[in-house]
């Protein structure tokens, strides 16, 4: 395969060139003490040094495994590069996973050693420590956690890197030199239909052949911002993390999802990753000021958006002029309503990238009349993660874009989306089994997703083959697993999780008749029929109580909001049940429309 482009092969070699063409320029921002506060380039690579001389001296080796259990900060970063120059892989993991789902993923990527962010964090893995032999050290990103011998502060980890340093023996280069473009880079857990999560295996080529090739897409500008606040444990802003040093950006980091407001107007970002639903609370705070505003001014905003939506349509999001009319119409509706918006939202967009989810055409035409632009991407943990991406000059909303460089797509007979290139993973980690059944012999990767490619080859993702849960946040759901757990309780005859494309998974529960009589009864609840008994708010605490009680195992993200409580059984007679007793979950999502929309409300 002839490739597209001179590619840097490894992540030490791409921030080696980093540094040596940007080293004075700002690297990394955080907001402390209300005080936004900045380090460069060159100030980062000897911070990575002595975290990589520091993790050397207490043992850790090429071919080890450190995970990094934190939430997004610059420390995430750092530690992720030390150890790529180290050739230790770095395993991401979610902040917000309960310490058994954190026991599995140490214990089956065989770390030894993590960087915990925080008390709550190192309370975690001290939890699980004794059940792995394997997990030497934890490294805290937080002073004063250090109480046992095995745990110790990332500021004496500094120290025992300058010591080192000081001996002039080592260096970031001199590790650096001896990585190999097919040595691993990273571990990633990605949740399945069965079971434990897999570890998706990507080497030091894959991700650095995506960013690359994702950055001559964009055209990304020299010392531009990037704000960023979705986790860095998941693998789309993960490629932001190291995208921006390559392209010679800053990343300020939000102080948190509640303060991305703020932070906008603050840091004034050029750039943006984001999933669906935070273009979707922006577009209805909007549009909820604007209905409370006197008549006049309603009446100007929706002229002026109607101005802006038709503009971005026929001329902006396919880089034509605008022409007509709209050219004397567009300056005014800009002038009184849209530049408002874009400059409540820091007024410096060049773009934006949505992925995760599907962006309504809607959402993406009314940010792109007020100037902007939103770049829709598609992907998956094991692709690391990009294989499409929308070109900024011609914008298709409700489709993904079309493949990177060195990246072919193809559709299956059955419809699934096959994506094959120097993205694809290496493999699931100790999964050979797995591995077989999504990499073909032809080295195609089976993605699990339904799309159609139209005639200027941008995909459009119809369907999921199997049933994992995306919500509106971008989060994946596996609701096997999770329906496992809750069909524990004595009270449950069946359940199904929903919540693809919603902001939360809720959970459609069929009790078990005879169980739930019997505790109505214990409990003295007169009803006049089962319906009655069903719509008793004393019931509907019981189901949220046994909810409660089978999901404190599951991370937040995947843990049921809602519950729409049925009267009857699924059964193969209603076609909600196949011959082999599995769920038509369409089916039944169709056949509860009504009760599942009023669920959710305004979703």
């Amino acid at each position: 395969m002839k490739l597209s482009l001179n590619y840097l092969e490894t992540v030490p070699e791409i921030f080696a060139d980093a540094c040596e063409k940007y080293g004075d320029q700002v690297r990394f921002g955080e907001k402390k003490d209300d005080v936004w506060r900045t380090i460069t380039f060159n100030e980062t690579r000897d911070i990575v040094e002595k975290v990589a001389l520091g993790l050397h001296s207490k043992g850790f080796k090429y071919g080890d495994r450190v995970a990094i259990l934190s939430e997004n900060r610059k420390e995430w970063t750092i530690a992720d590069l030390a150890c790529s120059h180290l050739g230790v892989a770095s395993v991401a993991v979610y902040p917000t996973l309960p310490a058994s789902q954190i026991y599995y993923i140490l214990d089956n990527s065989g770390a030894s050693g993590i960087f915990a962010s925080d008390k709550e964090q190192v309370d975690k893995v001290k939890s699980i420590k004794k059940d792995l032999p394997e997990l030497k050290y934890c490294i805290t990103f937080e002073e004063g956690l250090d109480d046992e011998d095995w745990i110790f502060s990332y500021s004496n980890l500094l120290k025992l890197g300058e010591k080192e340093k000081e001996k002039g023996q080592l260096s970031l280069k001199s590790f650096g030199d001896k990585i190999k473009k097919e040595d691993m880079w990273t571990l990633i857990y990605t949740s399945g239909t069965t079971g434990n999560p897999k570890g998706v295996v990507l080497t030091h080529f894959n991700i650095c052949s995506n960013l690359q090739a994702v950055a001559k897409r964009i055209h990304i500008r020299v010392n531009s911002r990037f704000l960023s606040f979705l986790p860095l444990s998941h693998s789309f802003e993960r490629i932001v993390s190291h995208a921006t040093y390559f392209t010679g950006c800053s990343i300020y980091f939000a102080e948190s999802l509640e303060k991305i407001a703020d932070n906008l107007k603050e840091v004034k970002p050029q750039y943006m990753t984001a999933v669906p639903r935070i273009f979707e609370k922006v577009y209805a705070k909007i549009h909820a000021g604007v209905n409370t505003a006197s008549p006049i001014k309603k009446k100007i905003f929706y002229w002026a958006k109607n101005v802006g939506e038709t503009v971005a349509t026929k001329y902006l999001t396919i880089g034509k002029r605008v022409r007509g009319k709209y050219a004397i119409t567009y300056p005014i509706a800009k002038a009184l309503v849209l530049n408002k918006i874009n400059k409540a939202l820091g007024g410096n967009f060049i773009l934006t990238v949505s992925g995760g989810a599907p962006l309504a055409d809607y959402i993406g035409n009314f940010f792109a009349g007020a100037g902007i632009f939103i770049s829709e991407g598609y992907g998956l943990t094991e692709t690391s993660p990009v294989t499409h991406l929308t070109p900024p000059e011609k914008i298709k909303f409700g489709k993904v874009g079309i493949p990177i460089l060195d990246v072919e797509c193809m559709i299956a007979p059955d419809g699934e989306i096959l994506i094959r290139g120097l993205c694809v993973m290496k493999e699931y980690y100790k999964n050979p089994v797995e591995t077989a059944e999504v990499i073909d012999k032809d080295g195609w990767f089976h993605t699990g997703d339904i799309g159609l490619i139209d005639e200027d080859n941008y995909l459009k993702i119809t369907d999921r083959k199997k049933n994992i849960i995306v919500t509106s946040a971008g989060k994946n759901i596996a609701p096997g697993p999770i329906e496992n757990k809750i069909l524990a309780s004595k009270y449950i005859e069946q359940v199904l999780v929903i919540g693809d494309r919603r902001r939360f998974p809720a959970a459609l529960i069929v009790p078990d008749k005879e169980q739930l009589e019997n505790w109505a009864q214990e409990h003295e609840i007169i009803y006049s029929n089962y319906l009655a008994l069903l719509g008793n708010q004393k019931v509907y605490e019981l189901f949220e109580n046994e909810l409660k009680e089978f999901q404190l195992q599951l991370a937040r993200y995947e843990q049921s909001k809602k519950i729409l409580l049925i009267g009857e059984p699924f059964t193969i007679e209603n076609e909600e049940l196949t011959p082999s007793l599995k769920v038509r979950r369409k089916v039944v999502e169709e056949h509860y429309k009504k009760q599942i929309n009023a669920l959710y409300g305004n979703d």
